[in-house]
């Protein structure tokens, strides 16, 4: 540790340069006037300004990148961190290890040839504040990483010390060292199998190439030559497997770079875990040190779709902050997936017990059923002009699907509960599982309406730190005894939360 105000090394101009140019497209919406002119102005005019754009605007951020990068100083001693930066208007931010939520170093492609990492470091609090030192050697970084968490983990060993509570849940010796589990490419493929973000943008990029030209001069030509083929019956089957072909070859293509990009991702996935404190490591081309301690678990996530289910897989989400939809994907810690031996492994550094899964009331099917059906067969209604025929004859399709739906969702739908977890699970085809630690309890609210009334249940609303879930469909004596458990299991755990 040092005392004197250091500066990031050179090669950081290349993250400020990138900073800057976010900066700059952030802003670009106040040079709205600017296109304007370039578009109505003359020849000559609308010349002068691209002209000017094209130089001045990189040199613009060159400068910009340059000079903060040399107002950009860190200081680490003993137990704080302190960083200035700002050109014209300086800031001065100083944290404290004992509240820093977050340390991870990230190597980027950019700065792997020259040995060069970011420390990425995030303080507690609803106003936590965020710092990137960019331009620190790996080892540097490294160093700086340990010492934050180090100091952190020995404050909490201090308070364990002067907690009378039982701490079995965050602070003994129980948990397992030395744990480590690494994903071999194998996984991986199957992850670019599961979980495929190229199949899922494909509304969002049909929209943008419907308004080309693509559409009406290629496509539909083809299309109205392959219907002419098969009304005058001539090669219909040489067409047909040719554009099934076609069709095949262009999902297998998306597959394959969903693939590739889980690879990308996640390459040389390694999860360690030493005593309270868990890292993962992985990336082809940028490499992401990620870490979090067991007392700052707020929620652990299990999901499983349809194509996971089929490969006997899970995925792992752990959350420390905040709702999910609020929260950055990145700053979450994420195992991509987990077959029944390392899921179990998992389970066991997470001190999670089998669930007696407990189903809910079977009156909650009633009204998505009723809902659900209503809706469908309005909708077909609708479209055929309110014809009876059509009517009566889709209920005899929806009824029965609807209720074979419904009754997969309640059959997966269920809660359990002991001293140290609340979990639900929820799901059709695929499955989720929230974990949420029973001690972390902030608010617990029971909620009942007529419709739970007339059934005798209720519900009780739970938020904790980890964001909001319902526990429904109980019976009123059993969500009351709930409550009281929780808010005595909160009262009397002493332990640190975060």
């Amino acid at each position: 540790m040092t005392n004197t105000y250091e500066r990031v090394s050179l090669w950081a101009l290349i993250y400020f340069i990138g900073r800057t140019l976010i900066l700059f497209l952030r802003q670009a919406v106040n040079l709205i006037p600017l296109a304007v002119v370039i578009v109505t102005g003359g020849d000559q005019l609308r010349l002068v300004i691209l002209w000017l754009l094209a130089t001045g605007l990189p040199t613009l951020i060159v400068v910009h990148a340059v000079a903060s990068w040399w107002c950009f100083r860190y200081r680490a001693d003993a137990h704080t961190l302190h960083v200035r930066e700002g050109i014209l208007k300086r800031t001065q931010l100083t944290l404290d290890y004992d509240r820093i939520q977050l340390a991870d170093i990230r190597q980027p492609w950019y700065f792997r040839p020259f040995g060069q990492s970011i420390l990425g470091v995030e303080s507690a609090g609803s106003d936590g504040k965020e710092v990137e030192l960019a331009g620190l050697s790996y080892d540097r970084a490294e160093s700086l990483r340990q010492a934050m968490m180090q100091h952190k983990e020995n404050a909490q060993g201090s308070a364990a010390i002067d907690s009378p509570a039982d701490d079995f849940r965050i602070d003994s010796d129980s948990s397992v060292t030395g744990f480590r589990l690494t994903l071999p490419l194998s996984e991986l493929v199957r992850y670019g199998l599961m979980h495929n973000p190229v199949l899922l943008a494909l509304p969002v990029v049909a929209y943008p190439l419907s308004q080309l030209d693509l559409i009406d001069d290629w496509v539909i030509p083809r299309v109205e030559g392959l219907v002419t083929l098969i009304e005058r019956g001539g090669g219909v089957l040489q067409t047909t497997l040719l554009w099934g072909g076609g069709v095949l070859a262009v999902l297998a293509l998306l597959v394959v770079a969903s693939v590739l990009l889980s690879i990308v991702r996640y390459y040389g996935f390694t999860l360690t875990a030493m005593g309270q404190r868990y890292q993962t490591r992985a990336g082809l081309l940028s490499i992401v040190t990620r870490s979090f301690q067991y007392v700052r678990l707020q929620r652990l996530v299990w999901s499983q779709g349809i194509i996971a289910r089929s490969m006997g897989r899970r995925s792992l989400r752990i959350d420390q902050t905040g709702r999910p939809d609020t929260m950055q994907q990145a700053k979450t810690f994420f195992v991509p997936i987990l077959n029944a031996e390392r899921e179990a492994g998992i389970k066991q550094q997470l001190r999670l017990t089998d669930a007696n899964w407990q189903s809910v009331h079977p009156a909650s099917m009633i009204l998505p059923w009723l809902m659900t059906t209503s809706a469908l067969t309005l909708l077909v209604a609708l479209l055929t002009s309110w014809s009876l025929e059509w009517v009566l004859g889709s209920l005899l399709l929806i009824c029965p699907g609807v209720a074979l739906l419904v009754w997969a969702s309640w059959r997966l739908r269920a809660v359990y509960v002991d001293d140290n977890w609340i979990a639900l699970r929820r799901g059709m085809i695929g499955q989720q599982q929230s974990w949420i630690p029973a001690y972390k309890m902030q608010t617990l609210r029971i909620r009942q309406g007529p419709w739970l009334r007339l059934w005798g249940t209720s519900a009780l609303q739970v938020l904790s730190a980890g964001g909001r879930e319902t526990i429904a469909w109980l019976p009123v004596a059993q969500i009351e005894a709930l409550q009281s458990r929780l808010t005595k299991c909160t009262a009397d755990y002493q332990g640190r939360w975060m």
